[in-house]
């Protein structure tokens, strides 16, 4: 009985090894995805998003829309405009002032557009996003190393 219970139980964990993992897609093949949408496609997810998560009315979501479209666009032809090599350090230095200027702008418009208390909602998730976003690019960085 004690032979009887062992196989089935080696049995059962190879068959448990033998299944492939249920990963999600790689956030290379997401981005890859997402920036094959048109940039209105791109907003309009945003912004739909955005209005579950703060429940918007009808005139926050038509200002977000905008905001994030001119966002959108001003990415693409960034990514379009990218130059193949790697940029000097006062090119670096250039585009991360850019982005900054972006952000801000960014941050002034959405606290127009919502309610303090949806701004502060807002604030929170994307704390929470950019945390999500070291932790992935953390792991990412060890995954390199150990390979």
């Amino acid at each position: 009985m004690k032979k009887i219970i062992s196989i089935f139980l080696l049995l059962f964990s190879a068959f448990l090894m033998a299944q492939p993992p249920h990963q999600q897609s790689p956030p290379e093949k997401r981005m890859e995805r997402m920036n094959k949408l048109t940039a209105e496609q791109q907003a309009t997810l945003w912004s739909k998003k955005m209005t579950l998560e703060l429940d918007l009315n009808d005139t926050q979501e038509q200002q977000v829309y905008a905001l994030v479209l001119s966002k959108a666009n001003t990415h693409k032809k960034r990514r379009a405009n990218r130059p193949k090599e790697r940029p000097n350090s006062e090119e670096m230095y250039q585009m991360q002032i850019d982005l900054l200027e972006e952000k801000i702008a960014m941050k002034k418009a959405m606290k127009s557009i919502l309610t303090p208390e949806q701004y502060g909602l807002w604030e929170k998730s994307k704390k929470k996003k950019e945390l999500m976003k070291k932790k992935h690019l953390k792991g990412m960085k060890k995954q390199k190393n150990k390979h």
